[in-house]
């Protein structure tokens, strides 16, 4: 996918999210993490939020080992992570990830 289309798709995958649309944007946000191959950092990022949003946690916590897999550990995704945990009633897991989410050294970026 050329580089237009994918930026196309995330904003559309984000306004979706912004509009209420949490049912369809996990929907658009799996065209740009593709499960073959190696995927966008970003675009894992985008599918964890929508999956997020759409009340799918246990396939939110998948992309983001995807991700953990893909690049270095970041703030937000300690953040997700423990939202996710938290959806799912992992009250200790949620706030241990939530705990590695204010010890992370790239913070105040995700905040």
């Amino acid at each position: 996918m050329t580089p237009a289309p994918r930026d196309t798709l995330h904003r559309l995958v984000y306004d979706y999210l912004q509009h209420g649309q949490n049912r369809r944007a996990p929907a658009l946000a799996v065209l740009l993490a593709p499960r073959d191959g190696e995927a966008d950092p970003a675009a894992l990022r985008a599918l964890a939020v929508a999956l997020l949003a759409a009340g799918r946690p246990a396939h939110a916590i998948e992309i983001l080992d995807r991700l953990d897999r893909a690049e270095p550990p970041a703030a937000a995704r300690h953040l997700l992570r423990s939202r996710a945990l938290h959806q799912l009633g992992e009250i200790e897991a949620a706030r241990r990830a939530f705990r590695d989410y204010l010890d992370a050294p790239d913070r105040r970026v995700a905040a």
